[in-house]
């Protein structure tokens, strides 16, 4: 069964709407800012929970432990502040998890190191400046890995070693000065590497094994490529600026105040969310 709530009263139809056999849940543009998910306890089939677009910042997903056959978990275009995901270790046919366009400053994966099947993880567009990777990862099917305009100072890739079906990695737009590349520019399923926007000088090749020119790497055309040799740098638009786009001096200077405007919003509705908690907390404790 297939659960489609839209609107100002999907969140009052929630609890009576869904049942043991539901397999599919949308919650989506519904203008709600926060939501119970006990009732999807009882929903041992679902598969796809979708609560995207509406204004939660806080959520508690330990009632989706109970969800085994879990497989699509989106909770993307919301005001989440934190996110706990420990609840989604149980969830072993999870596939892809989608947190894009959220206010998430620290996002811990260690909880996610065991989800074998794992495909998708879409962190895209929020704050994250802390990022924690467990080395035990078995993402043996994962696919794409994204963190697109963040804040991320510094990245280990390490523990993606073994990830070699990852065809996607997107860094771009964070604040990275340098990355080793290493641990995922070897295997031949990677498709592209997205670095653009970072405050990177230049990026070591040199101890690369298997350059192709299927892979993209993407990064912006002030970046030093070091270790291309002869025949590799007469192919280097294809290796590296193949999804590159080129504006004069204006137009990057613009787009980056652009890029800060829109990571400065979110900082301040960030801030105003959790003052907003911090006080009814304080009213509450008031009261007693």
């Amino acid at each position: 069964m297939e659960i489609i709530l839209v609107g100002k009263q999907a969140s009052l139809d929630f609890e009576v709407s869904v049942d043991s056999e539901t397999e599919q849940f949308f919650l989506m543009d519904s203008l709600i800012d926060e939501l119970d998910l006990s009732p999807l306890q009882k929903c041992k089939n679902l598969i796809l929970i979708n609560i995207s677009s509406n204004s939660i910042s806080e959520i508690n997903l330990s009632p989706l432990s109970k969800c085994r056959k879990l497989k699509h978990l989106d909770l993307s275009n919301n005001n989440l502040i934190r996110i706990d995901l420990e609840p989604l270790a149980k969830c072993t046919h999870l596939e892809s998890v989608n947190l894009n366009n959220n206010l998430l400053t620290e996002v811990d994966l260690t909880h996610l190191e065991s989800n074998r099947k794992l495909r998708t993880i879409n962190f895209d567009y929020n704050l994250i400046h802390d990022l924690t990777i467990s080395s035990k990862i078995q993402w043996l099917n994962i696919e794409e890995f994204r963190l697109y305009s963040n804040n991320l100072r510094k990245i280990d890739l390490r523990p993606l070693a073994n990830c070699k079906k990852l065809r996607e990695i997107d860094l771009g737009d964070n604040k990275l000065s340098k990355i080793d590349l290493k641990p995922i520019f070897n295997y031949r399923k990677i498709e592209s590497i997205s670095l653009e926007r970072n405050n990177l000088r230049k990026i070591d090749l040199s101890r690369l094994e298997n350059i192709h020119k299927s892979y993209v790497l993407c990064t912006d055309p002030h970046v030093k490529i070091k270790g291309l040799d002869d025949n590799q740098e007469k192919k280097r638009a294809e290796i590296v600026f193949s999804k590159g786009v080129y504006y004069s001096d204006e137009q990057e200077r613009l787009l980056d105040q652009y890029f800060q405007s829109e990571k400065e919003e979110k900082r301040i509705k960030r801030e105003s969310i959790l003052a907003e908690i911090r006080k009814i907390e304080n009213d509450s404790t008031n009261i007693f």
